[in-house]
C-alpha cells in the first residue's frame, strides 16, 4: 500500500476548507482532529487565538460526547451555539485521516442553514480527495501525529517570525 504523507493531507485540506468559507461566509474556519490539533484554517490572525479555538472545540466535542452517551448516543450531529453578535458551528466527520472537526464562526452576512449545508458538502469534498482514500493509503496514529507536530511547529516558528 502506498504510504499517506503528512504533508499530503495538509495540503489537501487547503482548497476544500477555502471553499467552505467562500460558499457559507463563515469569518473563521478550523479543521482539527479529535485532539485539537489544527490541520487547516482560515481567518484567524493570531496563533494563540487559533490554538485556544482548536483546544476548547476538542474539549467540548469530548464533553459533548460523554452527554451523548449518558443519552444513549455515540455523540451529537452537530453543535450550534448562537450569540448576540456571532455563532458557533461544531460538525465532525471520519475520514482516512481519522475523525476530524470542522469548528465555524458566523455572523449575521450567513446562517445556521447556510453553514450546515456547505458545511455536507466539504465532508463530501474531503472524503473524495484521493488523497483521502482510505483503500489506497495507510499512515499510522503515530507517524500522522508526529509528522503533524513537526509541522505545526514550523508553521507557529513562520507566524510568530522566530
Amino acid at each position: 500500500m502506498e504510504r499517506l504523507e503528512f504533508k499530503q493531507i495538509q495540503d489537501a485540506f487547503d482548497e476544500p476548507l477555502r471553499d467552505f468559507v467562500r460558499e457559507s461566509g463563515v469569518g473563521l474556519a478550523v479543521l482539527i482532529n479529535r485532539s485539537g490539533q489544527v490541520l487547516a484554517q482560515h481567518g484567524f490572525d493570531k496563533v494563540f487565538d487559533l490554538v485556544g479555538v482548536a483546544s476548547l472545540a476538542a474539549g467540548i466535542n469530548a464533553s459533548s460526547r460523554a452527554l451523548a452517551n449518558q443519552l444513549g448516543e455515540e455523540q451529537f450531529e452537530h453543535l450550534h451555539h448562537a450569540g448576540r453578535a456571532r455563532q458557533l458551528f461544531l460538525g465532525h466527520f471520519d475520514s482516512a485521516a481519522g475523525q476530524l472537526m470542522l469548528v465555524a464562526v458566523f455572523d449575521d452576512r450567513s446562517s445556521i442553514g447556510l453553514v450546515r449545508l456547505f458545511f455536507e458538502q466539504f465532508v463530501g469534498g474531503i472524503r473524495r480527495l484521493p488523497s483521502m482514500d482510505a483503500s489506497r493509503k495507510t499512515v499510522s496514529a503515530a507517524e500522522f501525529e508526529a509528522e503533524l507536530e513537526t509541522s505545526l511547529d514550523k508553521f507557529f516558528h513562520d507566524l510568530i517570525g522566530g
